[in-house]
């Protein structure tokens, strides 16, 4: 990665190598990793704490923040900024879903199963359901949703110091380090996808 100055923008594949490099180096020096997992004190940029927290306070602060939005999602979700039923059939709606479901929309289950959709029922039973089966359900995923982050946490951490490495100095470095970390994360999900 040493590509990475004057503004070169980095490939999913560039990132992903760079990401595969940052956790060997993390294998290979304890004290490395030590600094990334608890925070380093001086250097640039300084990190007074962890760079992510630990897996368990990731969840826990995931499953905290369902339990403390619970009232904003009922009524985000009984009143609802467009129609999801229009939403779900318009055409670059349906046509994202075709690409990932293509198997099931050519026998065009989507359009006729949405086709038969009651919102009206719908709204009614998330009214009914109430905020308690929304952070219920989030609860009990508490260990799937732990094991989920404690997976793609190393790499995300990798990445946030691949990114720290990345020059600064003029506004194309500075365009290039944003898109390499967005094709870092790109690079992470294909990855937890198994498409890497």
């Amino acid at each position: 990665m040493e590509e990475l100055s004057l503004g070169f923008i980095p490939s999913v594949e560039d990132m992903a190598k760079a990401i595969d490099n940052t956790k060997g180096m993390m294998d290979a020096d304890p004290d490395f990793r030590r600094e990334l997992e608890e925070g380093r004190p001086s250097g640039n940029p300084i990190q007074l704490g962890p760079r992510l927290p630990t897996a368990d306070a990731w969840a826990a602060a995931q499953v905290k923040g369902a339990r403390d939005n619970a009232d904003k999602w009922l009524q985000n979700t009984l009143h609802p900024k467009k129609n999801f039923k229009e939403e779900a059939l318009r055409d670059t709606s349906v046509a994202r879903f075709h690409d990932s479901m293509e198997r099931v929309l050519r026998e065009n289950a989507w359009e006729g199963g949405m086709a038969n959709v009651n919102e009206s029922e719908a709204l009614a039973t998330v009214e009914r359901m109430g905020t308690g089966v929304y952070t219920a359900g989030i609860e009990k995923r508490l260990p799937k949703i732990r094991a989920s982050i404690a997976a793609v946490r190393e790499d995300r951490l990798a990445l946030a110091v691949t990114i720290d490495s990345l020059p600064v100095a003029t506004e194309a470095d500075r365009e290039a380090k944003m898109i390499a970390n967005v094709r870092g994360l790109k690079a992470i999900g294909a990855r937890r996808r198994g498409s890497s």
